[in-house]
């Protein structure tokens, strides 16, 4: 009889666990990690982040000081926090080389392509010095972000954009 109890317990506890877990990873983004970035009606620079859904990945923008919606953070490690630990997306994997890239467009790229992509400051105006890879002189150069609608040739570092073109 005890030993009947005991299995009847643990399978309610394995029930529930299973319940729990499922629950857990199959939770909502918060409504804000749907949005698309706002610079909103301010005119000031703020280095900020949002969590872009398509591509599962935290990115940088400006923003303007007023306005905007609720898809803005502080940190990356903020954004990630509140949006990237409901994808399967992992650190690593961002800043790997791998074989396809997601820019900002939304349409998957190869590596090759992205690194021959001429360097784009965007249509926003912050200055965010960057590196991007030329392949005409096979390195990668210094040039200024505006800190949206970047075409996938956007490093912050000089290493990450060696690694990643060369």
């Amino acid at each position: 009889v005890t030993a009947s109890l005991h299995g009847h317990a643990m399978m309610k506890l394995c029930i529930f666990l299973a319940i729990a877990a499922t629950a857990l990873a199959t939770k909502d983004f918060e409504p804000q990690c749907d949005q698309e970035p706002d610079a909103g009606i301010c005119k000031a620079f703020f280095p900020m982040w949002w969590f872009n859904a398509k591509t599962g990945k935290c990115e940088e923008f400006v923003y303007g000081g007023c306005g905007g919606n609720g898809n803005r953070y502080e940190t990356r490690e903020e954004c990630e926090e509140t949006c990237s630990s409901k994808t399967l997306t992992s650190r690593k994997e961002e800043t790997a080389a791998a074989s396809t890239v997601a820019t900002e467009d939304f349409h998957s790229a190869t590596v090759a392509e992205v690194c021959r992509r001429p360097a784009s400051s965007g249509p926003c105006l912050a200055y965010l010095p960057r590196f991007y890879y030329d392949p005409q002189r096979k390195s990668c150069r210094p040039f200024i972000y505006g800190g949206c609608k970047s075409n996938g040739n956007n490093f912050e570092t000089l290493h990450a954009c060696i690694e990643f073109c060369a």
